[in-house]
């Protein structure tokens, strides 16, 4: 009986296009000959451009942050126009740029890690796999290894280790790596690690950069486990983290050397903070936060979220929070109804709590949970509405029957 490893390479013998015909299973979007089989994509082939990727977006509701949008729409079109450049045209790797790794900051619910999942796995429908860094730790420690990050990627590649080694890597909660020696106390020394941090940035360096690594075939702790050697130097890695503090330690540190006095009183100790690209351009803030200056090296762009407004952040709650909550009710044979005045004020308590979308679902939620709990604990024959409403400051809520309309004679 051969093994599957075995039949892959059988078939590389046999197959005159072999790359050709792995490519047309990363990525469709991209014309491949002697292709039998390309799934439909948003958009044809000729099509596939940034512009595009920002339109799909856009119609999947994704709200807000247009630099963020557009710059990893092209990073997206890069990446597979890149692959294609490789392995269809055969164009030697020296003669191409190598590929990129974003980086992605800014305050909790701003959207990070929902626009990476949008554009590569649902868009694009790349081998992507988001990992939280937090459980993750040094080699030889508790916790799980990071060469198993790449384990999540094969298995999210169906187990082909040539179709992971061209996709997505998500880094999620990454500035929580952040060491001890940080000065920002607000979040460097309160939340990140201290014994594993370092270790796990410093295996994270040739990771990023693109190496050849033996990656255990199973999620396991055991050092014996099988391994299968895999490349990282066609995958994208990008980076996302909260940072929170960040704008206390650019302080701090401008301070310490005499200068940045001007833009000192604009970078303030929020929650949801507000700070440009132009205040990240020196790797020593985030040396001082606690990440490894040449860690911080291997991002190519470092792309700052802002926190949303009052505008971007009302149109989440109509298209997408309240959407789900109608069709939750809607199966309770319930019609939720909620009045502008409501949203509005669903929105002022939102900005308060400075955590952005997330703010959102907590903030209504709060009003119907009573509501709710009747609802669950009636029967469902009789169709009711659920009304919201602002009375004398308040958010109330009502339920009432709904009469069936009488059919016309």
């Amino acid at each position: 009986m051969i093994s599957r490893w075995g039949a892959i390479a059988i078939c590389r013998k046999k197959c005159k296009y072999p790359k050709e015909a792995l490519f047309s299973q990363i990525n469709p979007a991209i014309p491949v000959k002697h292709s039998k089989q390309i799934p439909q994509l948003p958009f044809a082939a000729e099509e596939f451009t940034p512009a595009n990727i920002y339109q799909q977006l856009r119609k999947l509701h994704y709200i807000g942050q247009e630099k963020a949008v557009k710059a990893l729409s092209l990073m997206a079109c890069r990446h597979i126009n890149r692959l294609k450049y490789l392995f269809v045209e055969g164009i030697p790797p020296q003669e191409l740029p190598p590929k990129d790794n974003f980086l992605l900051l800014g305050p909790t619910g701003s959207g990070k890690t929902y626009l990476v999942n949008l554009i590569f796995s649902r868009i694009l429908k790349l081998p992507t796999t988001v990992v939280d860094l937090t459980a993750y730790s040094e080699t030889g420690y508790v916790g799980q290894d990071v060469v198993s990050i790449l384990t999540r990627l094969v298995l999210a590649a169906g187990g082909d280790y040539e179709r992971a080694a061209m996709g997505i890597v998500c880094l999620d909660e990454f500035d929580k790596l952040a060491t001890s020696k940080s000065d920002a106390v607000f979040s460097g020394q309160g939340t990140t690690k201290d014994v594993s941090g370092l270790g796990v940035q410093k295996e994270l360096l040739k990771m990023l950069e693109g190496a050849e690594i033996d990656v255990p075939v199973d999620i396991s702790h055991s050092a014996y486990a099988p391994r299968q050697t895999m490349s990282t130097e066609h995958i994208a890695f990008i980076a996302l983290g909260a940072f929170s503090g960040i704008t206390k330690t650019i302080r701090q540190h401008n301070k310490q050397i005499g200068f940045g006095q001007q833009r000192q009183k604009e970078l303030e100790d929020k929650v949801a903070y507000q700070i440009e690209e132009d205040d990240l351009r020196k790797v020593a803030y985030f040396q001082d936060y606690g990440i490894m200056p040449e860690l911080i090296g291997r991002f190519t762009r470092i792309i700052p979220f802002h926190p949303l407004g009052k505008t971007h952040l009302k149109t989440i709650l109509q298209e997408q929070i309240g959407q789900q909550y109608h069709k939750e009710l809607e199966l309770l044979n319930t019609e939720l109804l909620i009045e502008e005045s409501v949203m509005d004020k669903v929105v002022e308590q939102a900005l308060e709590m400075e955590t952005g979308a997330r703010a959102l679902r907590a903030a209504l939620y709060g009003h119907i949970e009573a509501a709710c709990f009747e609802l669950y604990s009636q029967k469902r024959k009789s169709r009711r509405r659920l009304r919201l409403f602002v009375k004398e400051g308040h958010i109330q809520w009502e339920i009432n029957a709904l009469k069936k309309a009488k059919k016309s004679k």
